[in-house]
């Protein structure tokens, strides 16, 4: 069996790889790869796994600099890298995963060579990155929640959040559209009612968002009270059959029963979009306490994906930024 090359290619090239080849995920799509050049200012490099002058693998990598090194860095809100592969209809699903296994191999050895670091993070349909582990990299387990919209039903909810849901309602707040304004708005207050620092300043998040949104590909929904103020919402990225949640806000709540308006915002998306065909909702995230309590009442279930890092021998002072980037 031939070997593979990596080879850099321009937006057309990847563009017609992922077009052949759609890849579950949307974050790393064109419109994706573009918002975030322009919202954080970053090179991406778009590459082809090529095996006999065909292409059977692409990636995108977004590049930066350390110390005056090139590094591999994971930006704030993706939450998954990815290598998309081709479709291997027909093919025996050992040769399938064996391809697979070679690609991550090459782009495990063409990443430690060609950068001083570097971090991604993988979706969780790609279990297997022992290339990752064998090249030397750190394994980083992470978790996510996924509903499976095909056997959603409201009395998958626990029993708390049924009541939690109902008082939403009977106060009086309503699910509806919301501006890219008032969302990062309230996901500053977030932050703020946490005694935490944002991590991406709020023109950036706006940008971002506002990229994403003319993309067509991002939805907001907010829940509003009688008033018809905000006070919660959540962006989500949306390809034909599945929906990623992505950006979330809320600001203070005035009552008890506007504490429940993100659990309201949840329970008419995860409507909206089993009505749309988009059956499989990734809440993209449940690697803190918090977080994991309120995602588990909507009665998903855990996944894990894997992050992996490496610093090279030019590169061993970054790894103690790992978390910083």
């Amino acid at each position: 069996m031939a070997e593979l090359k990596i080879e850099k290619v321009d937006p057309a090239a990847y563009s017609k790889f992922l077009c052949d080849n759609p890849p579950r995920d949307p974050f790393s799509l064109p419109y994706f790869i573009d918002a975030y050049r322009e919202a954080f200012s970053c090179d991406a490099e778009l590459l082809h796994i090529i095996r006999n002058e065909t292409a059977v693998a692409s990636c995108a990598l977004f590049i930066a600099k350390r110390f005056s090194q090139p590094i591999v860095t994971l930006l704030p809100v993706r939450t998954y890298d990815g290598v998309h592969f081709r479709n291997l209809e027909g093919s025996k699903n050992q040769k399938q995963e064996y391809e697979k296994l070679q690609v991550l191999d090459a782009l495990a050895k063409y990443l430690e060579k060609e950068f001083a670091f570097y971090q991604m993070a993988f979706p969780p349909e790609l279990q297997d990155i022992r290339a990752f582990q064998w090249g030397g990299a750190k394994v980083i387990p992470q978790f996510t929640y996924v509903v499976d919209l095909s056997n959603f039903s409201e009395e998958n909810y626990t029993k708390s959040l049924r009541e939690v849901l109902n008082a939403a309602r009977a106060s009086g707040l309503t699910a509806g559209k919301c501006s890219v304004e008032e969302l990062t708005a309230m996901q500053q207050l977030s932050y703020e009612r946490h005694g935490r620092r944002a991590p991406v300043q709020a023109a950036t998040v706006s940008l971002l968002l506002n990229k994403l949104s003319s993309s067509g590909k991002l939805e907001i929904t907010a829940v509003r009270n009688g008033e018809g103020l905000p006070v919660a919402a959540l962006a989500r990225l949306q390809t034909e059959s599945a929906s990623y949640f992505y950006v979330s806000g809320m600001r203070p709540p005035a009552n008890d029963a506007e504490r429940g308006a993100s659990h309201l915002v949840y329970h008419e998306i995860l409507n909206a979009e089993k009505e749309a065909g988009r059956l499989r909702v990734d809440f993209c995230g449940a690697n803190t306490p918090s977080i994991n309590l309120f995602k588990s009442a909507f009665g998903p279930r855990l996944e894990t994906y894997f992050r992996v890092w490496r610093a090279n021998r030019f590169g061993t002072r970054l790894a103690s930024l790992v978390k910083k980037i």
